[in-house]
């Protein structure tokens, strides 16, 4: 199993910040390329950062599957 970590270490910072101050994915080993992108855009929603930061970063999300049943899910 692999792990995405992400820890903060400011120790004065953690005492008055409300936020995750860490944050752990346990990742598949087999992850495809995309997958594993998925995964750090996700730990960087987690950490807090704005979804426009992280699509300027990582690119659009791709639609991926039946484009007819993606439809009839978001109905």
């Amino acid at each position: 199993m692999n792990k995405l970590i992400f820890e903060r270490c400011n120790i004065a910072e953690m005492n008055t910040v409300r936020e995750p101050s860490r944050i752990v994915f346990e990742l598949e080993p087999n992850l495809t390329l995309s997958e594993f992108s998925i995964c750090c855009k996700r730990l960087a929603h987690a950490m807090g950062y704005d979804t426009a930061s992280v699509v300027k970063a990582f690119g659009p999300d791709k639609e991926v599957g039946n484009p007819t049943q993606l439809k009839m899910l978001l109905k």
